[in-house]
């Protein structure tokens, strides 16, 4: 008797669906797979948002087993590891230095974009399909999608990779994101090199984070050289895009000034030499630390759509393809003609793997959050950041450094440099 293969969806083609889909690709299993995504065409969205560091034990693993490897080291930026923490004095609090591979931390950078252009060319483009916006999943897995009569399905396994508003989501939990408290607006310097040589020396190879008053402002390398320009903030839900509404571009960037005026003018520089006419505005949104959802046969939820976070702890995309990664060899187990593992056990296995992880990301990135809007940043976030890497460190030594009292030196370390970097600002670097 020939059992025929089982039918898959995934709702949409970012990072997680895509790895998902080739993980699939590539495994003994054979799968008849539908990915549905709502933008028209791969390049539809030109912006597809920033450079993202990937892990060895998450993104990087799901990369290796992708097969991958040789298309990612072509676009993988090892110095893109750099980065400066600062208060908005512009005192240096951290520095980390990469320049090269075997200096490397094992988190090198790549856009966005650029991933997923290595993932998209590496599934058959038969499986895609573009501009298909869904409306619904029924309970008996077909899919409704606006402006087509004709539904698809019935599918085995509907998975959502859809993103926060998942509506794969709805038929499982009907959780909805909340508002995180934080928004902000994003500009791009494109060739700071010959613009603002200063800015561009001052970013450097990877990142500058300087946060002060409750307040971030960062800079963020790319792959073409340019710069990604970011300002969070806390305000009221709307806030953000009501003021771009009201003041148009440039008296938006003129109100985000006012909001640093008494910020060192080196960093608000980033401002200033950004490009105004890309001006756009960001509001984070989240769920609840430790959301789940009931089992139910036939669907599952993947990366954001299962546990959406903001960004505040670079974990987000890497969680996403450890659960591409965990969900594939699974159902790839399950159809092990000599196994014992069915479609639906494997489903609920990967579940119950990933909850107690993504629960633990999400809390992690709660607390990233609290420390770096809250009275006490930048130094409540470094010294939260340091408990954080000794207490996952094998290392006995490590762990030492997340003890209470070396906690503490650290943190008269960090406040003596902010007291030196503002009388510096004050007495010798007037502007």
């Amino acid at each position: 008797m020939t059992i025929s293969p089982p039918k898959i969806a995934i709702i949409g083609a970012g990072p997680a669906g895509l790895t998902l889909a080739r993980l699939l690709h590539v495994s003994q299993a054979k799968i008849d797979l539908t990915i549905y995504e709502i933008d028209a065409s791969p390049t539809s969205r030109p912006d597809q948002g920033g450079t993202l560091d990937l892990h060895a034990d998450t993104g990087l693993a799901a990369i290796r087993k992708c097969g991958l490897w040789d298309s990612f080291q072509r676009y993988a930026r090892y110095e893109g590891e750099e980065l400066i923490m600062a208060d908005k004095n512009a005192t240096e609090l951290a520095h980390r230095r990469s320049g090269d591979k075997e200096k490397s931390v094992e988190r090198p950078e790549i856009d966005r974009e650029r991933l997923k252009e290595i993932l998209f060319e590496s599934v058959p483009k038969e499986d895609v399909k573009w501009g298909w916006h869904l409306r619904e999943v029924t309970e008996d897995g077909m899919l409704r999608f606006d402006g087509r009569e004709e539904m698809e399905g019935p599918f085995d396994l509907v998975v959502g990779a859809d993103g926060a508003w998942s509506k794969v989501r709805a038929r499982l939990n009907g959780l909805k994101p909340a508002y995180s408290g934080v928004s902000g607006y994003e500009m791009e310097i494109k060739d700071p090199a010959k613009t603002c040589p200063h800015v561009d020396k001052m970013v450097g190879r990877g990142s500058y984070f300087s946060c002060s008053d409750r307040k971030f402002l960062n800079g963020q390398r790319m792959g073409n050289n340019s710069i990604k320009v970011r300002s969070w903030y806390l305000c009221p839900e709307g806030e953000a895009k009501e003021t771009l509404d009201k003041y148009g571009k440039k008296g938006t960037l003129e109100k985000i000034l006012e909001r640093y005026a008494d910020w060192a003018p080196e960093i608000t520089e980033l401002l200033r030499q950004g490009d105004v006419e890309g001006l756009k505005h960001w509001t984070l949104y989240e769920l609840p630390v430790g959301s789940k959802w009931e089992h139910k046969e036939g669907f599952t939820l993947i990366g954001d759509a299962a546990s959406l976070a903001t960004p505040f702890s670079g974990e987000g995309v890497n969680k996403a393809m450890r659960d591409s990664l965990e969900l594939a060899e699974l159902i790839e187990k399950s159809q092990d003609p000599n196994g014992e593992l069915t479609l639906d056990q494997a489903v609920l296995l990967y579940e119950q793997l990933m909850f107690p992880r993504a629960e633990k990301m999400q809390a992690i990135t709660m607390v990233n959050k609290q420390r770096g809007f809250g009275p006490d940043t930048p130094i409540a976030l470094m010294t939260g950041m340091l408990k954080t890497v000794a207490s996952e460190s094998p290392s006995i030594l490590m762990k030492m450094l997340g003890t209470a009292p070396v906690v503490a030196v650290f943190y008269a370390f960090f406040w003596i440099r902010k007291q030196i970097g503002w009388a510096v600002r004050r007495f010798w670097r007037r502007t």
